[in-house]
């Protein structure tokens, strides 16, 4: 009789390893099971999100290009060629008063690098009054 008690005792714990392993593996199944739902509520919060500001970004790009297309039908840009005829001369034959051919006179010594002043001998008189 002690041999059976023995051998009940040690299927008794042989059962409660088993029961322990299965506890265990049925944890680790829920565990797992509960992450992968919380996982999948947030990737779905996330989806939703992104949607939303997709959405958001969608509408400004088309009010956007609403109020570009208004723009320009009120603004119009328009390039128009016209032949223009100038009735002035550009160049008169007008008598300069004795001032303006003085600066003439002295531009023209200047361009051709004379001396006005005198400095190297030249004492030829700048205008009195308008060119002949």
């Amino acid at each position: 009789m002690k041999l059976r008690i023995m051998h009940v005792a040690a299927v008794g714990a042989l059962i409660a390893c088993a029961a322990g392993i299965g506890g265990y593996a049925h944890g680790v199944g829920v565990g797992r099971a509960q992450e992968q739902a919380g996982q999948h509520r947030a990737d779905q919060a996330a989806d939703k999100a992104h949607r939303q500001l997709q959405e958001k970004i969608d509408h400004a790009a088309q009010a956007s290009q609403q109020r570009e297309y208004s723009r320009q039908s009120i603004v119009r840009e328009i390039h128009h060629e016209s032949q223009k005829v100038i009735e002035r001369p550009v160049y008169r034959n007008v008598c300069v008063d004795a001032d303006g051919v003085g600066l003439l006179d002295r531009a023209a010594a200047t361009a051709n690098a004379d001396d006005l002043w005198g400095i190297s001998g030249d004492t030829r008189p700048i205008a009195d009054g308008p060119a002949d």
